[in-house]
């Protein structure tokens, strides 16, 4: 059973761009991101990015979750989003990742 929302950290933020990109859009007052299922992707067919606007790559929701959110996208037609946590700094390094919290968008009524 999926409980949400639930706060992850983002992974293949080394990849595309993602260091400087969550430097620049990274933050509170950003406050959500879009989840944007990539079906192609060749090494995971699960694979959610995690973006601004679509474009702009954060990162990727981990595996592991994405391989339990991916067909209630795809199937079932729902649809979840990313808010912003924190921007985690390394220690020794000038490397940085996002953890944000997967929230689901509820119909409007």
């Amino acid at each position: 059973m999926l409980k949400l929302p639930r706060t992850v950290r983002l992974t293949g933020v080394s990849y595309n761009n993602a260091q400087e990109n969550i430097k620049q859009w990274g933050c509170k007052y950003i406050g959500t991101y879009e989840l944007v299922r990539e079906p192609y992707n060749p090494h995971d067919p699960n694979a959610i990015k995690v973006a601004v606007i679509g474009q702009v790559f954060l990162g990727y929701v981990p595996r592991q979750l994405a391989s339990i959110l991916a067909p209630m996208i795809d199937d079932a037609g729902r649809k979840f989003f990313a808010e912003f946590v924190s921007v985690n700094k390394h220690p020794y390094h000038n490397l940085v990742g996002l953890s944000v919290r997967i929230v689901e968008k509820v119909p409007a009524q």
